[in-house]
């Protein structure tokens, strides 16, 4: 009768123990720097050398592009940019995307960056890469940037304050309407 007491005092100990170890905890967070030192560093230069584009740090690609197609397809290239970030993202004052720009801290260009490259090219977005090494001026950051758009620049630069003014404050943004209440992905 003892040896049924204890045996039952143990199991029911240890289930015990285990359904309060086993109990789920809520997660604790903390707060996390988008950029670091040399990262924020770049950031401002991008700024000052682009100050008519918005400049957008840390940005996930499939915010920026999508796959075409439908089934398996589409499935596969998204999984294909799921959780991939670029460094910098440019656009313009409509909010339409310039370029990408990445800061390399490799002396070249690893095969996974020129997949991902190609991705943007294929979408028609430029990616500009730049040495962490040796960080551009902020004339060297515009010329890349604006390089084959260089007919867009010189409208930007030679656009009145005032009438930029008026077509930011009641143009409205240019966006393509699609159904996605249907899609299926």
């Amino acid at each position: 009768m003892d040896e049924a007491i204890v045996f039952t005092s143990i199991v029911v100990g240890g289930l015990l123990f285990w359904f309060a170890s086993a109990r789920e905890k809520p997660a604790k967070y903390r707060k996390k720097n988008v950029l670091t030192g040399s990262e924020r560093e770049f950031f401002y230069r991008l700024r000052h050398a682009l100050p008519e584009c918005v400049i957008c740090p840390q940005m996930a690609v499939s915010a920026l592009i999508e796959p075409m197609g439908i089934g398996t397809a589409r499935k596969s290239g998204l999984d294909r940019i799921k959780g991939e970030r670029v460094g910098y993202a440019v656009f313009d004052e409509k909010m339409h995307l310039i370029a990408i720009v990445e800061v390399d801290h490799r002396s070249r260009t690893s095969r996974r960056d020129m997949v991902r490259d190609a991705y943007f090219a294929n979408a028609g977005i430029r990616t500009v890469r730049f040495s962490a090494k040796r960080l551009p001026s902020e004339g060297k950051i515009k010329s890349s940037i604006y390089a084959r758009d260089s007919v867009r620049r010189r409208d930007v630069e030679h656009t009145n304050t005032a009438e930029r003014k008026a077509d930011i404050e009641f143009s409205r943004p240019e966006v393509v309407w699609r159904n996605t209440a249907n899609a299926q992905v």
